[in-house]
């Protein structure tokens, strides 16, 4: 299978385009990556997910974020005999009528900026474990490969291609571009979508 790198990537679409060697090759980087982002918001790929582990202080409620954050999955602190116990994210409005005191064994968060709260203020040092999702990183090199699993790297040809037609003038090629990419995704599982799968689901059990 195809691997599909930047270099590969812009090779295609600019010969997908009528094989336009007038359009400048960081015109297409730019939308490349751009296409990237658009589809690694619709197939939430595995290879994003990370895991940040950092303890808390008595009494401080605020903790920042990774700088690659894009969205959480779970948060947790880790008791003394390796359980967890998941915290609940709440909206600000919750919080902020009751405020984050008296201090205790925090059961809930809000996200806020580029940090973290905790509620109630944590009344001593825990082990939290955040579960959450990065963002993508730029394609730079002609090496450089989509976090993205194989199947999900060719409609990002294809949307590379839809931006190229808006850039150039020509709405209808882009829509009709744009429709192949939707119709394609469409066919496709994210990679939870496969993690989810269980053979026991395609079992028949027959009762005499």
């Amino acid at each position: 299978m195809p691997r599909w790198n930047l270099g590969e990537i812009i090779s295609d679409v600019t010969a997908r385009l009528g094989r336009r060697v007038d359009i400048p090759k960081s015109v297409v980087s730019r939308y490349v990556n751009q296409a990237y982002e658009d589809t690694a918001n619709v197939a939430r790929p595995a290879n994003l997910e990370r895991i940040a582990v950092s303890s808390t202080t008595s009494g401080e409620n605020r903790y920042d974020l990774p700088a690659d954050f894009y969205e959480p999955i779970q948060l947790s602190w880790l008791t003394n005999i390796g359980s967890a116990r998941t915290l609940i994210r709440k909206n600000i409005e919750q919080v902020d009528a009751t405020g984050f005191k008296p201090i205790g064994i925090p059961s809930s968060y809000v996200l806020f900026g580029n940090w973290l709260e905790l509620f109630p203020s944590p009344d001593s040092a825990y082990s939290l474990q955040l579960r959450y999702r990065s963002f993508v990183t730029t394609l730079v090199g002609a090496g450089d490969i989509p976090s993205l699993s194989t199947e999900w790297r060719f409609p990002i040809v294809l949307k590379t291609e839809s931006y190229l037609h808006q850039w150039l003038g020509d709405p209808e090629r882009a829509g009709g571009a744009n429709n192949a990419y939707l119709s394609h995704i469409q066919t496709l599982d994210t990679d939870r979508a496969h993690r989810q799968r269980d053979s026991s689901a395609m079992r028949v059990r027959v009762i005499w």
